[in-house]
């Protein structure tokens, strides 16, 4: 596992944590006495610049969430109509992207970047960079709604999150909660970020059933309703999750109120 930030030579009971292969969460002693700890999700969220973007990144989040849980519901589809619904989701799939894209900034600009990187080692990389290829995708499927279609792709709500939009969504989810929890499963329901993470990844597992209930041949009430209903409880989650993730972008993690602070390598 590469070490994600330099640790003093004169540190002693170190402690290096992070679901395998990566590293997300460092832990020492300084001969002073005092202990220093670095964790990806929170240090990433709460320092200098990202604190910020992090409460952007939370409202656009919000902000597209409420497009996809007002689209599925009927009452509003039918005071909107068709149109009104299609240009919901595709306003909601925009900011999707924007908030996707904010996320792989927050990641970019800690590694001393500007606006792109390639960051392999870094398991937040990997869960942002999942994610904007899922909005984008989203993006172009709620934009075919705008236009004439054969009638079978239209009873198959095409607007609706598609299979492989829907399944980014489900991978990068796992792989960001993995990083808040430190490995690939954890039980962390004290910790802020343990539940934003959980609560997307819930999201991601409606947007999935509301994928299968779309894509359907067959086209009837039932798989209608595992769309819509998909749609609506993900985007709930998503919802909920973006506004616990607000504070965030207001409170430095404990951890960094230390004298020594540890700052990941430029690289």
């Amino acid at each position: 596992m590469r070490q994600p930030i330099p640790v003093p030579p004169e540190a002693s009971d170190v402690v290096i944590s992070g679901p395998r292969p990566f590293v997300t969460s460092v832990e020492y002693s300084m001969p002073d006495g005092h202990r220093v700890m670095w964790t990806a999700r929170p240090h990433r969220k709460g320092i200098g610049r990202g604190r910020g973007l992090t409460w952007i990144i939370g409202v656009l989040f919000a902000v597209g969430s409420t497009c996809f849980v007002l689209g599925p519901i009927p009452a509003y589809a039918s005071l909107v109509g068709p149109l009104g619904t299609t240009v919901t989701f595709f306003t909601g799939s925009l900011v999707f992207t924007s908030a996707a894209y904010l996320s792989y900034l927050q990641v970019v600009r800690e590694a001393g970047h500007r606006w792109f990187a390639w960051l392999p080692h870094d398991m937040g990389f990997w869960a942002v960079l999942v994610q904007l290829v899922g909005t984008v995708y989203f993006n172009i499927t709620t934009f075919a709604a705008f236009f004439d279609v054969p009638p079978d792709v239209v009873n198959r709500v095409i607007w609706r999150p598609d299979a492989i939009g829907s399944l980014c969504f489900l991978v990068a989810s796992a792989i960001a909660f993995a990083e808040a929890g430190h490995r690939w499963w954890s039980w962390r329901p004290g910790e802020r970020d343990w539940h934003i993470t959980a609560l997307n990844l819930w999201g991601s597992v409606f947007f999935g059933v509301s994928a299968v209930g779309a894509y359907v041949e067959s086209g009837d009430e039932l798989n209608a309703a595992w769309a819509n209903g998909g749609t609506f409880l993900g985007a709930v989650c998503f919802l909920v999750a973006s506004l616990l993730m607000l504070p965030e972008g207001r409170t430095r993690p404990a951890a960094d109120s230390d004298e020594t602070e540890p700052v990941p390598p430029s690289g």
